[in-house]
């Protein structure tokens, strides 16, 4: 059965099931239509099933599309109708020519209106011809069952009142076939399966006709079974054409309409025309004469022939016309254009150039052979072969260079598109003006318009990059500017900004940065160590002292410096640590270099002694934050690292950390942190419990965390999916751009990753973009403005909806209250933790807690 697997499985169910029908109904079906019929109705079941199943692959369909297939959805159901109608109610006021035969008849039509709409897709489709060929092929097919003597045409044997039926029968049989068979033998490529498909669907009707007809004049079953079975299989092998039909079709450009033959079209027409002179020599060599009806039909035959010739020759008029008319407009759009369009062939030789094309390339004549790689400039011949030669990808676009004259040269954009026999049609375009805008706007971007220094943008790229030898970052302020444009204009101010960029190109390397942020502050990023930082800086100073002259003025001005070093914390921190120290050089008088981290620190914890001294004195400790499951089960423990100090009592947190930082050994307590964590979390009674360890923004060390988390966990002996690093979008900016590469490589120990704070910066695509993510943590006290809970549960249970589309698991915390607690189960978090759940536990408070309750 044509289109057989192209159908759902519930069609080919009922299609099988419809066999068996028939095979059962047919033989208790009364044979005079006066009792009851019950193929019919088992034919009616399969055009039901057939209607309602077309009818839901149309509403898949676009609108466009599916107004060709809802005559298709319309004709089955009215030919379920005439089937209910026929096998339910036989009997006189059926008999013959009823309403039921009306109602089949519609139905039974309803593929030709198809076929017309789907020969409507053809682009330029030729109805008058359409409509010639139909006749013919109708035509020839009366004239060869006449010619055949078969009983279609010729119903001698048939009852009195049921000739004209018969008749009927036949001149729907040759009418489908032909019209069909001309609408689709020419299709578009998208629909050419389904249009075969459905001249299936037409033969098998014919066939379903021809053989009622053959039953009306020699009653058998046999010719009945054979009607019903082909009217079920044309059933089913419509809904298939429209379930071989695309849901949308592309009706922009000419390929999508472009017309292509269908072999089973051009069979049935061929075979039609053929079958005529075959039928009338095997009569005339049996001496069988025509008969006047069969010559009527020839005469009818061949004067439709001679006028399809008569269309054919005027369309290739028409066409050929066409053609040229097209081929002037299309050189005359190429040599008109500013843009250079060439063909070549496999060995990039141009076989045609536009006249624009000549004048990008320098050819001067257009008959000349030349190779288009001999004309650009031998460092982008490579390139070139590779993007225009076989096999290269279409509309790929590359820029290569020409020579223009007088040492010039054009740069064009080159892109090409494949057209057979090893020939391509490259496309030419001049962006010599545009790429000199493009790279004068980049330089613009990254550059003060003033000084011609790099800008704060230009620094912040510059700060983010990897640089092999330690590098230290000066920020300066110049001391009494403000003078300068009180007193001489901002002019003059303009002109000194300037002398200050030059002074300061006079004591800096090649291979440092200099810098404008803004006003009178400006930055150098010195490559080296702190040491010969802090040189640079005074000599910074030293000639800002220097007298400044503008115009007729002379100014007494200063410079004040802050350094920092640039370190694994990243650029962010190293700025907010070289501006402190910037403020603390004014503080202390102006004109004067301050290093962050070296003022004397204020009375406390900052005044104790070495980092590893306190370490070996055991004074460090965990405490630990539980993170529970809406049923109040401890999954998680956050560990933040304490000092328990005999005078200032316990330090956690960012002063801790911050301590650490300012004696540079932030790595050494990141270390620490990650072991005395694992280990005392491997300890825990009960294996399922996981710990979190933060990574705070500005002091965390990207250098060999990867290596670090191995260590840890193959000493502790911790589950890599019980560690969680957690980190905060901070973290991301500010430090160093080993960090996410580090956190990859974590990651895929089985470490999770968790991104703290969610919901205060980026988006989570864009997050997700640069670092695959397993937890997020959201803090309920910043989602809304203070004591809004309402407000904040709603902007919860959305970021809830955002995180399940990535798999990510939600802890909510700030839960202080019972309602917060509440609101945050209901809005789908799978953790919660804060003030209402246990805090601030030492390791053997959780040790207890845990053992309290059943390992689950």
């Amino acid at each position: 059965m044509t289109g057989y697997r192209a159908v759902p499985g519930a069609l080919r169910r009922a299609f099988l099931l419809g066999l068996l029908g028939l095979a059962a109904a047919v033989p208790f079906s009364a044979p005079d239509g006066t009792g009851m019929q019950w193929d019919e109705l088992v034919l009616f079941a399969v055009a039901a099933t057939c209607s309602w199943t077309v009818h839901r692959r149309v509403r898949a369909m676009d609108r466009s599309t599916a107004r060709t297939w809802y005559p298709l959805v319309v004709g089955s159901a009215m030919f379920a109708v005439a089937q209910l109608l026929a096998g339910a109610f036989p009997g006189p006021a059926f008999d013959a020519f009823g309403v039921d035969d009306v109602v089949l008849v519609l139905g039974a039509t309803s593929p030709l209106v198809t076929c017309a709409l789907l020969a409507r897709r053809v682009s330029r489709t030729r109805w008058a011809a359409l409509a010639v060929d139909g006749l013919v092929v109708t035509v020839a097919l009366v004239v060869l069952t006449e010619v055949l003597r078969t009983p279609v045409v010729n119903p001698a044997d048939a009852p009195e009142d049921l000739r004209s039926l018969v008749l009927l029968y036949g001149a729907y049989a040759a009418v489908m076939l032909g019209c069909a068979g001309a609408a689709c033998t020419v299709s578009t490529r998208a629909l050419r399966s389904s249009a075969s498909t459905l001249m299936g669907a037409v033969a098998l009707q014919a066939t379903a006709a021809a053989a009622e007809a053959t039953a009306i004049v020699a009653p058998s079953p046999l010719w009945v079974a054979v009607s019903d079975v082909a009217v079920a299989v044309a059933l089913v092998t419509a809904a298939a054409a429209a379930y071989r039909a695309p849901l949308r079709l592309d009706e922009r450009g000419a390929r999508a309409s472009a017309p292509v033959v269908s072999p089973l079209g051009l069979a049935l027409v061929v075979t039609a025309l053929i079958s005529l002179p075959a039928a009338i020599t095997v009569s005339l060599l049996q001496n069988r004469p025509l008969s006047d009806l069969a010559e009527f039909g020839c005469a009818v035959v061949f004067t439709l022939m001679a006028l399809r010739l008569v269309l054919r020759i005027r369309e290739d008029g028409q066409v050929s016309e066409w053609l040229v008319r097209t081929e002037e407009d299309f050189r005359e759009l190429i040599e008109a254009s500013s843009d250079g369009v060439a063909i070549t062939d496999g060995e990039h030789r141009l076989l045609f150039t536009s006249p624009a094309a000549r004048r990008l390339l320098g050819i001067p004549d257009a008959g000349a052979e030349v190779s288009l790689l001999d004309v650009v400039v031998p460092e982008d011949r490579a390139l070139l072969r590779a993007a225009t030669g076989r096999g290269a990808a279409d509309g790929q676009s590359l820029h290569v260079h020409v020579p223009a004259g007088d040492d010039g040269v054009r740069e064009l954009e080159v892109s090409s598109t494949e057209r057979g026999g090893d020939r391509r049609v490259v496309y030419l375009r001049d962006v010599t003006t545009r790429r000199r805008r493009e790279r004068e706007l980049e330089r613009m971007a990254y550059t003060d318009h003033l000084t011609r220094l790099a800008n704060r943008a230009m620094l912040f790229q510059e700060l983010g990059t990897a640089a092999p030898g330690p590098r230290a970052l000066l920020v300066l302020d110049m001391d009494g500017f403000k003078a300068v444009n009180d007193v001489a204009g901002h002019e003059a101010g303009d002109q000194l900004l300037v002398e200050v960029a030059r002074r300061l190109g006079t004591v800096v390397r090649d291979g440092d940065v200099l810098a404008r942020l803004g006003g009178d502050e400006f930055a150098v990023v010195v490559t080296g160590s702190l040491d010969e930082a802090v040189e640079v800086a005074q000599r910074v100073v030293h000639v800002m002292a220097m007298p400044h002259r503008v115009e007729h003025w002379t100014f007494a001005l200063g410079a004040s410096v802050g350094v920092a070093v640039l370190d694994a914390a990243g650029g962010q921190v190293a700025f907010r640590e070289a501006d402190a120290a910037l403020r603390e050089a004014k503080r202390a008088g102006k004109g004067c270099v301050r290093v962050a981290g070296s003022t004397a620190p204020p009375a406390g914890v900052e005044a104790e002694p070495d980092f590893q001294e306190v370490v070996a004195e055991g004074v460090f400790a965990l405490r630990l934050d539980a993170a529970c499951t809406p049923d109040g089960r401890i999954e998680l423990l956050h560990a933040v690292p304490t000092w328990r100090h005999p005078e200032h009592g316990e330090v956690g947190g960012l002063e801790l950390w911050g301590f650490a930082g300012r004696q540079g050994r932030s790595a050494e307590l990141q270390r620490w942190l990650l072991r005395e964590a694992a280990g005392a979390i491997a300890a825990l009674p009960d294996p399922s419990v996981g710990v979190a360890v933060s990574l705070p923004a500005g002091h965390v060390t990207p250098d060999g965390l990867a290596a670090d988390v191995a260590a840890v966990l193959a000493e502790t002996g911790l589950a890599p999916a019980r560690l969680l690093l957690s980190f905060t979008e901070e973290t991301l900016l500010t430090s160093s751009a080993e960090l996410v590469p580090e956190l990859v490589a974590a990651r895929d120990q089985g470490v999770q990753l968790c991104l703290d704070d969610y919901g205060m910066g980026h988006s989570l695509f864009a997050l997700m973009a640069r670092l695959p993510l397993d937890v997020v943590r959201i803090d309920l006290n910043v989602l809304a403005p203070r004591d809004d809970l309402a407000r904040a549960l709603q902007v919860l249970r959305a970021i809830c909806v955002t995180t399940s589309g990535f798999d990510l698991r939600v802890i909510a915390g700030g839960i202080s209250t019972a309602a917060a607690h509440e609101g945050a189960v209901a809005a789908g978090v799978q953790l919660l933790h804060g003030r209402a759940l246990p805090h601030g536990l030492t390791v053997d408070d959780a040790a207890a807690l845990l053992s309290a309750v059943p390992t689950p």
